[in-house]
């Protein structure tokens, strides 16, 4: 059963994608910014879990309109996300900046394949805001998670020849694991391991499949996380 607040997140998001589908650009932004001020009210109140289903539906609006190639909603829908991020990391909500996280990197994902700059470039810097707060708030799967993402979009940026975005997302990544060795926290070792450790767990259950890291997933390295199943299932899982 959802909350009044996550049914709300829910139809605004689904109403930012009819807009994305029906090629209406502004009402899709309106959505956009309907979902942040929803994001700031829920800070307010400390509503953790209502806040995942506004990332939710922030990147469900930012990935439809990448596949519309609308770059203006997906960059907005991306900056959303970055700016929600921000005080989610004060106030120490890690499973929300999880889904932040995660939501920023299916779009940078779907962007760089999509060879939309604007897009997947805001996504990289979210990443690096959320990777480095994440360590010094000494987040270990939110870290984990964004150094991994960062890598994939350099992957992919790489496979299409955008050489720029590529070393942006490469020295993001970087940037975040050696903040977290010198905070001596998550080692490197840790860092290079954890996408290896996803690729072979997932690979043993073929309904996860879509959740392999691009890089890691021998015949299908370029899989994207779509499945909604794995997203409405957040509010049941802690972070370790």
């Amino acid at each position: 059963m959802f909350s009044l607040n996550e049914q709300k997140a829910i139809e605004l998001g689904e109403s930012g994608e009819k807009a994305v589908r029906e090629q209406n650009e502004y009402d899709a932004l309106q959505y956009i910014g309907y979902l942040q001020e929803l994001g700031k009210e829920l800070f307010n109140g400390d509503f953790e879990t209502d806040l995942k289903r506004v990332a939710i539906s922030l990147r469900n609006i930012g990935n439809r309109a990448v596949q519309k190639q609308m770059e203006t909603v997906a960059s907005s829908a991306v900056e959303v996300i970055g700016t929600l991020a921000d005080p989610t990391i004060e106030k120490d909500f890690s499973n929300a900046l999880w889904s932040f996280s995660k939501a920023a990197q299916e779009i940078g994902k779907e962007a760089s394949q999509a060879e939309m700059l604007e897009s997947s470039g805001k996504a990289v810097k979210v990443l690096e805001m959320i990777g480095r707060g994440a360590v010094e708030k000494r987040m270990e799967v939110v870290t984990l998670w964004t150094t991994m993402s960062l890598e994939e979009i350099a992957y992919l940026a790489g496979q299409k020849q955008l050489d720029d975005l590529s070393n942006t997302a490469k020295d993001a990544r970087e940037g975040i694991i050696k903040a977290s060795e010198e905070a001596g926290f998550v080692p490197r070792e840790q860092i290079e391991k954890y996408p290896q450790l996803i690729s072979q767990t997932v690979s043993q259950f073929s309904d996860l499949q879509n959740l392999q890291p691009a890089g890691y997933g021998g015949d299908r390295p370029n899989e994207e996380f779509t499945e909604e199943e794995f997203f409405e299932e957040e509010a049941e899982e802690e972070e370790p």
